[in-house]
């Protein structure tokens, strides 16, 4: 892993933990385990915060990004936590998932092999 990619996961893992989330686990993988893995009341809170963080890293890393995080981080545990948690993690998502999405645009526009190719 690159210097500036273990900064970016320490960042994500700090949100979380802000958020009473796991401090070892990331925002991406704690939504992709309550949007995909879990029956709750708020699955449709969390489906649409998973929609969110993949359109905004749908450039550099293809579809299902929080689905696949979840599934690297699967031995760490996830608490969804109350309604003001949820609040402060959608608020976190919401705020840092817009210029993330326009910097990975912009990204692959400068760096055009960096861009998502799919599998056939």
């Amino acid at each position: 892993m690159s210097w500036i990619g273990g900064v970016l996961i320490a960042i994500d893992q700090l949100g979380n933990a802000v958020a009473w989330g796991n401090p070892d686990a990331t925002i991406s993988a704690r939504t992709g385990y309550f949007a995909n893995e879990v029956d709750c009341t708020f699955k449709l809170y969390w489906q649409s915060m998973e929609w969110i963080i993949n359109f905004a890293f749908y450039p550099i890393d293809g579809p299902d990004h929080c689905h696949r995080e979840y599934l690297k981080d699967k031995d760490q545990h996830n608490e969804a936590g109350s309604d003001l948690v949820r609040g402060i993690l959608g608020l976190i998502i919401i705020v840092t998932c817009i210029p993330i999405a326009l910097i990975t645009r912009l990204y692959v526009v400068i760096f055009p092999s960096a861009k998502f190719k799919k599998q056939l």
